[in-house]
């Protein structure tokens, strides 16, 4: 059997009684934090189709053999009052913008998580984004601008949730369930879309577009005040937890050395990291067809194929219903490969994050030459979008391999350059598509797919599963040194 193959494994005991563990409560609740995160900053891209009418004076679009008039048609003659005449430009601004605030806090809520505990940090900023999403039919109203502020400051409260969440799988992951953990709080992401983006479909067209924010902020306020009442930091602090469950968590992450909250961070060598840096590579690609997909789809269908608002929030949910099945699945087979020992810990997160990104980039070069027929167009959008539910097992889970106790840090600052993704790629293909023509689409399709092969080159020849020199002898703030032994 290889070296790295053969360390030594610590079993878990069985807890006494009828006992829930602590850590699958918390896997439940971020999962539900992300979805809760991903309604309250993707329901506008559903309810934007009603709420707009183009500007735009060229309605007529061709692609290849194919004349269509854009749809500019309302769905819902309730809505018609509250019409705002948006460009395109505008319309991914107010979309995109989100991102702009959302990229400035990613490192400051992994500190904060650190500093202050995931259940404060994550529970205040999940309250906060609820309360700015009521707001938002008033401020809509009231001007364009301050729709777009509205939106920088629900994102900078927001860019606390998934480092958050990755300081909480550095206390709480044990290695050979690390795949399976992150892919559940990573549920939520695509739940965030094939949930929101029909339920707000319907809402909209039964209710107009103001109901669907305040019914998604109305829930957000629920779940932060569950997520305060029962989420706890560490499994040190949590009250109910078994001793059993407690021990095989700490025994398993960090050996006979648990680290404390007041750890050093190792800034240059972390920055000299280069299987850090093949993994933010990925995540930047992975983001980058995620949000393109995920926030220019619902307008590609409504304007190319002239569909309603139910149709277009069902047919731009489906790439992340095959998502969050392949990110549930994916994990379990990544955890069982590595249970079994057989293969390495690298193998498997190079398989989940290349396969998948090249694919993903396949299909939207393919996706950019289609005639205009919607179904061959769904599939491939849905194929594109959906298959990136593994990379959930690839680079998603390697931020914690390579540094257990500053996984949250690598992950907060990746996530800050993948979050100026968030606004760019909107704001490209709305420039791409200043001239309303269905041939300008081509341009966002091979742009995304060009990031996603590049993503996936760099993560497949520089990426690793070791715990790197700079995460295993960490100083504290009070000059001590500890060594974390990770076993695997």
């Amino acid at each position: 059997m290889p070296a790295h193959l053969k360390s030594k494994r610590i079993l878990e005991e069985e807890s006494p009684g009828c006992y829930i563990k602590a850590r699958y409560v918390l896997a439940l609740m971020t999962a539900l934090g992300t979805l809760n995160a991903y309604s309250l900053r993707n329901g506008i891209n559903i309810a934007i189709v009603n709420m707009t009418v183009s500007r735009s004076p060229n309605n007529l679009t061709t692609t290849g053999g194919c004349t269509r008039q854009i749809n500019v048609t309302r769905t819902d003659d309730k809505l018609k009052d509250a019409d705002f005449e948006w460009s395109i430009t505008e319309q991914t601004l107010v979309m995109g913008s989100f991102y702009y605030g959302y990229c400035v806090t990613n490192f400051p809520g992994a500190w904060m998580a650190k500093r202050y505990g995931i259940r404060i940090v994550l529970g205040v900023s999940s309250l906060l984004c609820a309360l700015l999403t009521l707001l938002v039919p008033l401020v809509a109203k009231s001007s364009l601008a301050l729709l777009v502020a509205l939106r920088i400051t629900l994102g900078a409260f927001q860019g606390v949730t998934f480092p958050t969440a990755w300081v909480a799988w550095g206390y709480w992951a044990p290695p050979l369930e690390r795949s399976r953990l992150v892919s559940i709080t990573l549920s939520g992401l695509s739940m965030g879309y094939f949930v929101v983006y029909p339920v707000v479909g319907g809402i909209v067209s039964s209710f107009g577009w103001e109901a669907s924010f305040y019914i998604t902020g109305a829930i957000g306020i629920v779940f932060a005040v569950v997520w305060l009442s029962i989420i706890h930091d560490t499994p040190a602090e949590h009250p109910r937890i078994s001793r059993q469950e407690k021990d095989y968590i700490e025994q398993s992450i960090h050996g006979d050395k648990i680290p404390t909250k007041k750890e050093a961070i190792p800034w240059l060598e972390m920055a000299k990291s280069v299987p850090a840096w093949a993994t933010i590579a990925s995540h930047l690609a992975d983001n980058y067809l995620t949000f393109t997909l995920g926030i220019m789809a619902p307008t590609y269908i409504a304007r190319v194929y002239g569909l309603d608002i139910k149709s277009v929030g069902f047919l731009a949910a489906l790439p992340f219903l095959i998502r969050l099945v392949l990110n549930l699945v994916g994990s379990s087979i990544a955890d069982m490969i590595l249970t079994k020992r057989l293969t390495r810990i690298v193998t498997v997160r190079k398989l989940a994050s290349v396969l998948p990104l090249t694919i993903s980039s396949i299909s939207l070069v393919i996706l950019a030459y289609l005639s205009c027929n919607i179904w061959p167009a769904v599939a491939l959008i849905s194929v594109s979008g959906g298959i990136l539910g593994l990379t959930t097992s690839g680079h998603a889970c390697s931020f914690v391999d390579i540094s257990p106790s500053f996984g949250g840090i690598t992950y907060s600052i990746s996530n800050t350059l993948a979050s100026v993704i968030g606004f760019i790629a909107p704001q490209v293909a709305g420039a791409f598509l200043s001239d309303n023509l269905v041939s300008s689409w081509k341009k966002v399709f091979w742009l995304a797919a060009a990031i996603g092969a590049f993503g996936a080159v760099i993560f497949l020849f520089f990426a690793s599963d070791r715990i790197q020199s700079w995460a295993k002898g960490e100083k504290t703030k009070e000059g001590e040194t500890q060594e974390i032994k990770v076993l695997i």
